[in-house]
């Protein structure tokens, strides 16, 4: 039997933007991102609205904050510690993830996040799925498709954006995009190989019919993401081929004169490529964790970590105490619901 075409594809966050507040900058830095400050430098310039800006030099994330700071000052050696109430915000692009990933998962990062609760609102994700041959995700059967309209989407328009060569009309790029780029979701499906060309990058032949498909979320949609992926242990290409299966759906005519597509069957390929996955919700309310939640979560996800370290330790767990410690200061109102849920229950049985 052979494997899901989905297995050969490769999913992964293409781009993470958030902002944080309640912490100070140089907690953000090291505990949160988990790098070294002597690793940014401070740019000239701010962006979107923050009056400072620091770059990571080994990739391409940013730091934005605002501060009362002299021009002059090494803002680097001397962290400020208070900034506005708009907090600290962080822009990780798609470079700059596979720059940091080859120190850290960004899941642990989002873990991280999750921990933080309100004190962290999420800008916008990227999820891609690369189709490095055209398999399935194929941009010209795709476009073909969308064209015929045998789709189905809960997004209300697709547009299409083309550039080409002046001098002979050759297409320089391809891209077409479901939903509203100004919406909290939408998809973009583009021909990785010309876009690749007009960077002037070295085209492989592996890389010679490369479609790559995104999804896009912001705000509530990236939060309601981001706790999909963590509390249910969800991979990127789940979750991503799970909206794919709640938003858009390629189809094929019936053999009958049936006019309603709603009842048309789905291509092969698009069945091929959201196998056993389900719908993934992102509009409904995310659900309170109990403390029997958070238990198993930890015994899952941490528990190996914790015996790693334990057993280093020889068994000597002062380290975590002081982990408790730590974290009983930063526990969210989440937290705390959970607690006196808890301790409410214990009191009736």
């Amino acid at each position: 039997m052979s494997k899901p075409y989905h297995d050969s594809f490769s999913a992964i966050i293409d781009w993470l933007e958030f902002t944080v507040t309640g912490l100070q900058l140089e907690s953000v830095i090291l505990e949160i991102l988990k790098l070294e400050k002597k690793t940014f430098t401070k740019m000239e310039t701010g962006r979107f609205g923050y009056r400072s800006q620091l770059k990571w030099n080994e990739g391409s994330l940013y730091i934005m904050f605002n501060a009362g700071t002299d021009k002059n000052e090494n803002v680097i050696e001397n962290l400020p510690q208070n900034v506005d109430r708009m907090g600290i915000h962080v822009m990780i692009t798609g470079s700059g993830c596979r720059q940091y990933e080859s120190l850290y998962e960004l899941k642990t990062l989002l873990f991280y996040l999750t921990i933080l609760d309100d004190k962290v609102n999420f800008s916008r994700v990227d999820i891609a799925i690369d189709d490095f041959k055209n398999q399935v995700i194929k941009f010209s059967r795709i476009h073909r498709a969308a064209v015929k309209g045998y789709f189905t989407s809960r997004w209300n328009k697709w547009d299409e954006i083309n550039s080409r060569q002046c001098s002979t009309g050759e297409f320089l790029g391809r891209t077409m995009y479901f939903g509203s780029q100004s919406s909290e979701i939408f998809c973009r499906i583009y021909d990785k190989t010309l876009e690749r060309k007009a960077k002037s990058e070295e085209k492989t032949a592996e890389s010679a019919t490369w479609t790559r498909l995104e999804v896009v979320y912001r705000k509530e949609r990236a939060r309601k993401l981001i706790y999909h992926i963590i509390d249910q242990n969800m991979s990127v290409g789940t979750a991503i081929r799970g909206t794919l299966k709640q938003y858009l759906r390629f189809i094929k005519p019936p053999q009958t004169n049936d006019t309603n597509k709603a009842r048309w069957p789905s291509t092969k390929w698009w069945g091929q490529l959201l196998d056993n996955v389900e719908k993934l919700q992102l509009t409904s309310r995310r659900e309170p964790k109990s403390i029997d939640d958070m238990a198993s979560w930890l015994d899952r996800q941490i528990a190996p970590t914790i015996a790693a370290i334990v057993t280093a330790y020889e068994g000597d767990i002062d380290w975590l105490h002081q982990i408790i410690k730590n974290g009983a200061s930063r526990l969210s109102q989440r937290h705390k619901d959970a607690i006196a849920q808890y301790l409410q229950q214990e009191v009736a049985e």
